[in-house]
């Protein structure tokens, strides 16, 4: 399942329940439960595709409780060379 039909059950999972305010996260982990559960019973790898999609506004976030972004950044570990 790609994202946009991730995004689909999440919102079809908010309509059954009332469309309530603020469940947003709550609906996507369900639409990515079921999402697990039809890969298991389809082609046996489950995961695949749900543990490679985040979350709407979830972005990774380190230690310093800083969310990543997705602009690449340039390593500093290579020492310069002249």
């Amino acid at each position: 399942m790609d994202e946009e039909t991730l995004r689909k059950t999440a919102y079809r999972i908010w309509e059954e329940q009332g469309r309530p305010h603020g469940q947003d996260f709550e609906h996507w982990l369900q639409a990515q439960r079921e999402q697990d559960d039809n890969a298991d019973e389809n082609d046996g790898l489950p995961g695949s595709v749900a543990t490679s999609v985040t979350p709407p506004g979830m972005g990774q976030v380190s230690e310093e409780g800083n969310v990543a972004s997705d602009v690449p950044v340039e390593s500093t570990d290579a020492p310069d060379r002249i």
